[in-house]
């Protein structure tokens, strides 16, 4: 056994949180990515990159090669995930590669309108995968990623998750579970929710944001007919808003107002607050 990892999304904002702990824990890894070049401006020279696409079948073999597990996680807006991942997971049950870490999210299997990531897990079950399914909370750093000119230019934090309450994640904590359930036993079957130490707001994540920018950041609290406009008038694909309403609403029904114990017990440290990523990011 190799124990070498593919990791697939290693340039999104958990595959390079996972490539970062892989490289500082000096693990066996290979970085799956659609273009070389931008990937090493993203991850860095030291990192081992191979080419790889969900839609291309015909580069499967060679990113698989010398690879026995692999962290599973698929394109962000795509509705149709299960069909584009399908192949690929065939691909791994044909060459025997077994062992994979899947990425879903918290709480999506009440989402009965985008069951792409149920689809996944359920196939990885019936097909006898050696799969552990990671359900990870939304980003703390989503507010950097996505709302950095609302909030740094408009002082407004904009989406439509009413008054529910979600415990926001560190993404580096969500890749230090990662790497544990990728490089120890006894994570075979398993399904681990990923949150953040406290359930908070967005009016809560308001008011952090104001203490950290020093400044006023209001959270408008958006219908969702005001947020498909406003996305619509910034241009945004017409099935964006569809989706990302739904996912929000999984905040404003309080369906994802959980706290987990996951990221103390399996990595021995506390999880890392929302403020503290903001101070990160917004100081």
């Amino acid at each position: 056994m190799s124990n070498k990892i593919l990791v697939t999304g290693a340039t999104g904002t958990i595959g390079k949180a996972v490539v970062k702990a892989l490289l500082q824990q000096n693990k066996s890894f290979v970085a799956a990515v659609r273009n070389a070049a931008t990937a090493s401006e993203k991850l860095g020279n030291e990192v081992d990159l191979v080419t790889f696409d969900f839609d291309d079948p015909t580069t499967f073999e060679a990113a698989t090669n010398g690879v026995d597990k692999v962290f599973l996680l698929g394109p962000p807006l795509v509705l149709t995930l299960d069909k584009l991942l399908t192949p690929f997971i065939d691909f791994l049950n044909t060459k025997g590669i077994k062992r994979v870490v899947y990425v879903g999210a918290l709480g999506m299997e009440k989402l009965t309108d985008l069951p792409f990531h149920v689809n996944i897990i359920q196939k990885l079950k019936d097909e006898s995968f050696d799969y552990t399914i990671l359900k990870p909370s939304f980003f703390a750093q989503n507010f950097k990623n996505y709302e950095w000119e609302n909030i740094t230019q408009r002082n407004i934090t904009f989406t439509p998750a009413g008054n529910g309450k979600v415990g926001f994640v560190d993404v580096n904590d969500i890749a230090l579970v990662a790497i544990k359930v990728l490089t120890e036993d006894g994570h075979s079957g398993k399904e681990y929710d990923i949150t953040g130490p406290e359930t908070l707001s967005y009016t809560d994540a308001a008011s952090i944001l104001s203490a950290v920018t020093n400044k006023k950041i209001f959270y408008p609290n958006p219908t969702p007919e005001e947020y498909t406009d406003a996305l619509k008038n910034a241009g945004a694909p017409h099935f964006v808003a569809p989706y990302m309403v739904s996912v929000y609403a999984l905040i404003a029904n309080n369906n994802v107002n959980v706290i987990s114990p996951v990221v103390e017990e399996l990595t021995g440290k506390k999880p890392t607050s929302l403020r503290e990523v903001l101070q990160a990011d917004f100081s």
